[in-house]
């Protein structure tokens, strides 16, 4: 009888775990793991091999835009947030505004297509949530020092849009959203802890 119902429990898992990939898949996000941030502030690195990169915002303001950036003297630009909903989003707040997040424009936009917007408490936009799949995360158990690395080769997929930040290789210039394809080297990210 009680391995009956195991048997049953893990085709229920497997037809469950089997849904979530489906819907990965079709915005093309490759399933790997979820990072946890653990509360602390991040900067999000290019992943690229040169890794000087990272993306900013222009201000601490609403309608600021999200640029690309010369990589800061381990200034932390961003405070990323679980926000519970299912499957698993973050929050990406503005470190400097807490009250602000990066936020997915209409488009297509002449201008940035993620600016920073305030937070809707309503959780009803989900052009304010982001899904964030990593090639490799820091082990969940352990804490990641000041320095250390929360994810690597982590595509970042607009939760409304399904389309992924990708960097444009112009510093100072706005990061685009694109369909999500995991062998875009151009969209994959580095999740840094940085020292605060």
């Amino acid at each position: 009888m009680l391995s009956t119902r195991l048997s049953c429990a893990f085709v229920v898992l497997a037809a469950a775990s089997s849904s979530f990939a489906s819907v990965l898949s079709a915005r093309q996000i490759s399933p790997g793991c979820n990072p946890n941030f653990e509360g602390h502030p991040v900067s999000i690195i290019y992943g690229g091999s040169a890794g000087v990169e990272e993306l900013g915002v222009t201000s601490d303001t609403s309608g600021a835009n999200i640029i690309t950036q010369a990589m800061s003297a381990r200034t932390p630009q961003f405070l990323v947030e679980n926000s519970g909903h299912f499957p698993t989003s973050y929050l990406i707040k503005d470190q400097g505004n807490h009250n602000l997040v990066a936020y997915a424009t209409t488009i297509p936009r002449a201008d940035a297509a993620i600016k920073l917007n305030p937070v809707d408490n309503t959780g009803a936009d989900e052009r304010q949530y982001w899904l964030i799949s990593c090639d490799t995360c820091a082990d969940p158990s352990s804490t990641v020092p000041p320095g250390g690395v929360f994810g690597t080769g982590c595509q970042i997929a607009n939760s409304a849009l399904g389309l992924c930040i990708q960097r444009t290789g112009v510093l100072g210039q706005p990061p685009v959203l694109d369909p999500c394809f995991d062998g875009e080297p151009n969209q994959k990210f580095n999740f840094l802890r940085e020292n605060l």
